[in-house]
């Protein structure tokens, strides 16, 4: 399938070629003289939104357009037997808006691939297997995203699932079928989705299974199998693989029929509420069809492996995840009203959404199999999920696949290797979730096992092999989840009669049964770059230009105010306000949501180096920080604990809870970081007076000793 390196090094050329595309395109569709091509394309994007979700913007439209550019000669080099646009409704769509710009000569962008094109040819030419141009295809996909396309790959957390772990997940939703329901994956009316299809792995191994059988092929391939994929270079890889799959199934001389049961869409924007009437019927007309007849079928099968990456509200956060308010409100409703933590966001990771989406969509009956992060089994949070999940299914299996590169010692050398890889340091789980309302036992049964401990990625993968699946493995453990919804690592009720080391009751005066009445996270800056250095004249420089850039800022929106003071009274207008003026002043500062909150507060500053203090920015690490309190993304409580820099304390810091580290504790004169241990939660051994009290104080500078329960 060729030379990796070559295929590495047009990547590179892809994504150079890919950004100069998108410019041509950007500057065509601003030019005044070319309406009737910007009024098409803006339909184009308008049917996009309603198709995928709003948040697709015109650069997301412009980016699907260069990727058609230059990826549609690909398939037409590896199948030069079969017209791809013609059998898939959004490669025609996009096709038919390609010879829109190509009267602005806007192909020429692609002649530097000329060569690559014409490579492609003739290396397929000797791959006679669908395994080998689906390979060529992987390569393809995974060169791309990792090049031309590292943010959009990052949002989605794509990992490539090995095909054991893929063969393990589908016969053992095939037994399950059979022992629940008396069925199989090859039955009539058995419908079976990928919601977050990627390459289409899951649907092309099911096809090569031996799970349908032959004279069901036909059936199941245009009936009853379904796949959603939100990216337009994976959905064209994966229609191609299963259609590819498909016809070497049959025969291989037979030709191409195209897999009608792939959309492009956004899974988690297929909720109840969106009725298959609200899609477009102008441009993605058939694409938009297939969306519309998948939401009527009744799904009794949901396979995949769902996007892993994390809940990004941040907005320092370069890449945020896309708002689904219905679905959002759904896990409120459920897994965060069930969690007794304050800190629920990671409730809302895309996985943990997966979860809820497919529970849902499941209906009264059915089976869910996903393969996940593990640590949803035991996070202290994750007991919203944990108490929902029995409470909606019959019957539970967990298998852990363990490796979880960030523990350590004795428990990591337990962990063994991660099954993805280098793809994720997380531990991984196959979760299969069975909604059975005729089952003969009462509640829910939860069966639990890990794969074994101290194992290689390539001996995990081989037991997966030679167990088949969940049936191969007899030694389940059967859970019974105790009154908090631990189900592994249950908890001693001996630490309920401890003190707590600090609450929030506390804190706030509300009650006396802790130690510390004053703690505190570590400091978090939310734009670390601008304002930590090891030297502290560039730490001065820094900062003084990004508070040049904070007062320019400021003193233009006081000046748009007072131009227009209506703006206070329209919520919308001022936050568009805000936006295009710290978009303008952000050469030196990071504009997050609590900064861009100082600029609507009108909170005032001035550079001043006495802000330069040492922090200790990770263990054993100490960095000049300009602590002006105006920049920070969360205070916490510091101005208490080291109120300035010539203040002395002493800080114990721990993880947090819901950390992922072992427990871990560390004593600092010095005002920590916010990970100075991973999420460090710090308790002094002195609160300084707030800036009211210090008239009551000797000096101005009195201690109070707040170590003593009961104290401070």
């Amino acid at each position: 399938c060729g030379d990796k390196k070559y295929w590495e090094s047009w990547a590179k050329d892809v994504a150079e070629i890919f950004d100069r595309c998108v410019d041509r395109i950007q500057n065509l569709l601003e030019n005044p003289e070319n309406a009737t091509l910007r009024e098409r394309f803006e339909s184009f994007h308008a049917a996009l939104k309603k198709t995928i979700n709003t948040s697709i913007t015109r650069d997301n439209a412009i980016d699907m357009m260069a990727q058609h550019i230059l990826t549609s000669p690909v398939f037409n080099a590896l199948f030069e037997d079969y017209d791809f646009s013609l059998g898939n409704p959004v490669a025609l769509e996009l096709d038919n808006l390609q010879k829109d710009f190509a009267e602005f000569g806007l192909e020429s962008e692609t002649r530097d691939l000329a060569g690559f094109y014409e490579s492609v040819r003739n290396r397929v030419s000797g791959v006679k297997s669908s395994e080998g141009r689906q390979q060529v295809l992987s390569d393809l996909y995974e060169q791309f995203f990792k090049k031309a396309l590292k943010k959009e790959a990052d949002r989605l957390g794509i990992a490539y699932t090995p095909i054991e772990l893929v063969d393990f997940v589908l016969h053992s939703v095939n037994d399950v079928l059979q022992e629940a329901f008396g069925k199989s994956i090859s039955d009539e009316n058995v419908h079976v989705l990928d919601p977050f299809t990627g390459t289409g792995t899951f649907i092309v191994q099911l096809l090569r299974s031996g799970l349908i059988h032959p004279e069901d092929l036909e059936r199941k391939y245009h009936k009853e199998l379904h796949a959603n994929e939100i990216l337009l270079l994976a959905y064209y890889i994966a229609s191609v693989n299963i259609e590819e799959a498909f016809r070497g199934q049959r025969g291989g001389d037979t030709g191409y029929e195209p897999f009608k049961g792939i959309v492009l869409t956004d899974t988690f924007n297929l909720n109840k509420s969106k009725k298959p009437t609200l899609f477009p019927k102008k441009q993605l007309a058939a694409n938009n069809t297939r969306a519309e007849h998948q939401q009527k079928l009744p799904i009794q099968v949901i396979i995949g492996n769902p996007p892993w990456s994390a809940w990004q509200k941040n907005a320092a956060d370069e890449n945020p995840n896309v708002e689904y308010p219905e679905l959002e409100e759904r896990i409120s409703q459920t897994y965060a009203a069930r969690a007794k933590t304050t800190l629920k966001n990671s409730l809302y990771d895309t996985y943990k959404m997966a979860i809820r989406w497919a529970s849902d969509r499941i209906q009264k009956q059915g089976i869910i199999a996903f393969v996940t992060p593990a640590s949803w089994i035991n996070g202290n949070v994750d007991a919203g999920i944990r108490a929902c999940l029995p409470e909606e299914f019959s019957s539970i299996y967990v298998l852990s696949l363990l490796g979880n590169a960030r523990k350590y010692g004795k428990e990591g050398e337990y962990q063994g290797e991660g099954v993805f890889g280098n793809a994720t340091q997380s531990p991984v789980a196959i979760t299969i979730l069975v909604k059975n309302p005729k089952a003969d036992y009462n509640g829910c049964c939860i069966h639990y096992r890990d794969i074994g401990g101290a194992l290689t990625r390539e001996k995990k993968l081989n037991k997966l092999q030679e167990a088949i699946s969940i049936s191969g493995f007899n030694d389940w453990k059967i859970i019974t989840p105790n009154e908090h919804h631990d189900w592994i690592d249950q908890r001693s009720e001996a630490f309920a009669e401890f003190y707590p080391l600090g609450t929030k009751d506390s804190k706030a005066g509300k009650a006396d049964s802790t130690i510390f009445k004053l703690y505190s996270n570590g400091y978090q800056t939310g734009k670390d770059a601008y304002i930590y250095n090891f030297s502290r004249d560039a730490c001065a420089e820094n900062a003084r230009l990004m508070t040049e850039d904070y007062l320019a800022a400021l003193s233009e929106f006081e000046a748009t105010l007072k131009a227009s003071p209506e703006l206070l009274r329209n919520k919308n207008a001022l936050k568009a306000v805000v936006e295009e003026i710290t978009q303008q002043h952000n050469s030196n500062i990071r504009w997050d949501r609590e900064l861009k909150n100082n600029l609507k507060r009108k909170k005032k500053t001035e550079f001043d180096d006495n802000y330069i203090r040492q922090v200790v920015y990770r263990p054993f690490v100490a960095m000049n920080c300009y602590a002006d309190h105006t920049f920070a993304q969360v205070k916490g409580q510091w101005d208490l604990i080291f109120s300035n820099c010539s203040s002395k304390n002493r800080v114990i810091c721990l993880p947090n809870k819901g950390s992922k580290n072992p427990f871990s504790v560390l004593m600092t004169d010095t005002m920590p970081d916010r990970h100075f241990i991973e999420a460090a939660q710090c308790f002094p051994r002195w609160r300084y007076p707030k800036p009211i009290d210090v008239a009551n104080t000797i000096g101005g500078t009195e201690l109070l000793n707040i170590s003593e329960r009961g104290g401070g």
